[in-house]
């Protein structure tokens, strides 16, 4: 469901059965992803010169494997693109995020350009680049991925454990969009500032439950100082989304309204 929407938003796509070929061929290259998501599971995330290895070379099945994701990776960003610019050139293209950008170009556009829209709508639908690999794959133009479809399902989960958990707080934001909505619409957009309790929520739930808690590794892209600390250009960064255990233990029950008013954190 949560991809299917995505499709929509983005390229104004829209899934009618549960084996389309888009569908397919996006969890097909996240399911390479998720592989390439432990740095543990291969040496050339720590000992980046093994990326000069050769693919036919004995042991290096890791460096066939990404040959092809990047495959998978370029088919999962063109597809889509491609079907929404074939649909406004038929002159009956959906509205979407991608229609909108593409709309504004003038035709002037390099290719660069071009490419900067299909990565932007492709990051926004299946996750943010992951720059340790694309430093240390850069000669396998492989980019790795946190899937967009799949952290936005699992926060929905934790979205509907905390209700089972807290009926009180649900019967409370269930009144405040009853009585911005009166039961005739869904929400939308303009609707944010008058449903605060919602927002508040919605912070709490990234907060309780976060689904990448350890956030994904980075690369400094030059020396740094934080702290004291000596973080030379090129070391791969992991940061702590629950910033520290105590944070953890005073904070571990769901409890939007004493964290959160209106749309700002105190």
């Amino acid at each position: 469901m949560v991809g299917s929407l995505l499709l929509s938003v983005v390229y104004g796509y829209e899934v009618v059965a549960s084996d389309d070929k888009l569908v397919e061929v996006v969890e097909t290259a996240v399911a390479g992803f998720a592989q390439a998501a432990m740095i543990s599971n291969y040496y050339v995330n720590v000992i980046p010169w093994l990326q000069h290895i050769p693919a036919w070379f004995p042991g290096a099945e890791w460096k066939r494997k990404v040959n092809v994701w990047r495959s998978q990776t370029e088919d999962m960003l063109n597809m889509p693109f491609e079907w929404t610019r074939s649909q406004m050139a038929a002159g009956n293209a959906p509205p979407s995020m991608l229609a909108t950008l593409l709309a504004q170009c003038t035709g002037d556009e390099t290719a660069e350009e071009i490419d900067s829209i299909r990565w932007a709508t492709g990051t926004l639908f299946a996750g943010e680049p992951h720059s340790l690999f694309s430093i240390h794959l850069t000669s396998l133009n492989l980019l790795y991925f946190q899937a967009g479809t799949d952290t936005s399902a699992a926060t929905v989960l934790v979205l509907i454990m905390a209700m089972a958990m807290h009926p009180e707080i649900q019967a409370k934001a269930q009144a405040e969009i009853d009585s911005v909505l009166q039961g005739v619409r869904l929400p939308e957009i303009s609707d944010r500032d008058s449903l605060p309790y919602i927002e508040c929520i919605v912070k709490e739930v990234f907060r309780w439950k976060s689904v990448v808690p350890l956030g994904l590794p980075h690369v400094s892209t030059q020396d740094d100082t934080y702290r004291g600390y000596f973080i030379p250009s090129g070391t791969p960064v992991i940061a702590n989304i629950w910033l520290e255990a105590l944070f953890i233990i005073v904070c571990s029950k769901i409890a939007p309204n004493s964290r959160f008013k209106g749309n700002e954190q105190r």
